[in-house]
C-alpha cells in the first residue's frame, strides 16, 4: 500500500467514517471484485504473482470465497454505499502452514485482506487489521495473537506487514502448494487506540 494520491483525492474537512459488517452469501461478486482490483493493479505495478489468475481455479476461488461467506467469516468494509474493503476472520489455523504447537496458541487468523485502491495511502488497511484482531478476539477469548499467511512472492507486503509490527514466522508449503506460504504474526491488542476509530460496526440493515 502506498502513499501517493489516493488519500488526497479523499481527505474531507470532517474526519471521515467507514462502515463494516458481515458479508452476505449472495454478496460474492462484491467480494470478488475487490479482490480483482487488486489483482489488477498488482499485476500492473508490483512484481508478484498474487492473484494472477484465480487459485487453485475459477471455481476453486469461488468455492473457497463462498465457504467463508457462509460461515460469517467475511466482513465488507463501506464507504456510504460503496463497497471499499474486505477481510475474512477465522480462529482456526491452517493444519498445514501452522504446526500443532503453534495452533495451540490463540490467534486471530485474516485471510483476503483487500483496500480499495481508491484510498490507498489512508491507513485503512492497518485499521482494518486492527478491527479484525479485536472481532476475531471478541469470538476466542484466549486470543494472544494475530496472524497471516501472505503470498510467498509478493516481498513489498511481506515489508508491509513487517512495518505494522508483524513478524516473520516461516515459509512452508502444503499438499496443495498453496502459493499463501509466507507466515507473519504479531500480538493482538484488544485496547482501542487513543486516536478516533474510522471504522464502526452497524448492522446488517445498510
Amino acid at each position: 500500500m502506498d502513499t501517493e494520491t489516493g488519500a488526497r483525492q479523499r481527505s474531507r474537512a470532517d474526519f471521515p467514517s467507514y462502515r463494516i459488517r458481515l458479508a452476505r452469501p449472495d454478496e460474492i461478486d462484491v467480494v470478488l471484485d475487490l479482490i480483482d482490483h487488486a489483482a489488477d493493479w498488482l499485476r500492473e505495478k508490483k512484481t508478484t504473482t498474487q492473484w494472477a489468475e484465480p487459485w487453485p481455479s475459477p471455481a476453486g476461488r469461488m468455492k473457497r470465497v463462498n465457504e467463508s461467506l457462509v460461515k460469517g467469516e467475511t466482513w465488507l468494509l463501506f464507504d456510504r454505499g460503496r463497497a471499499i474493503g474486505t477481510v475474512s476472520i477465522k480462529t482456526t489455523g491452517h493444519k498445514e502452514l501452522w504446526t500443532a504447537a503453534e495452533r495451540e496458541i490463540g490467534a486471530v487468523y485474516l485471510h483476503r485482506l483487500v483496500v480499495h485502491r481508491d484510498y490507498a495511502g489512508m491507513g485503512l488497511g492497518a485499521e482494518l487489521i486492527d478491527w479484525a484482531g479485536r472481532e476475531g478476539a471478541s469470538r476466542q477469548g484466549n486470543a494472544a495473537l494475530i496472524r497471516i499467511d501472505v503470498w510467498t512472492d509478493n516481498h513489498a507486503l511481506h515489508d508491509y506487514y513487517r512495518h505494522l509490527g508483524f513478524r516473520d514466522v516461516a515459509i512452508r508449503r502444503t499438499k496443495d502448494r498453496t502459493p499463501s506460504g509466507a507466515l507473519f504474526e504479531k500480538p493482538l491488542t484488544t485496547a482501542l487506540p487513543a486516536r478516533p476509530q474510522r471504522i464502526l460496526e452497524k448492522g446488517a440493515d445498510f
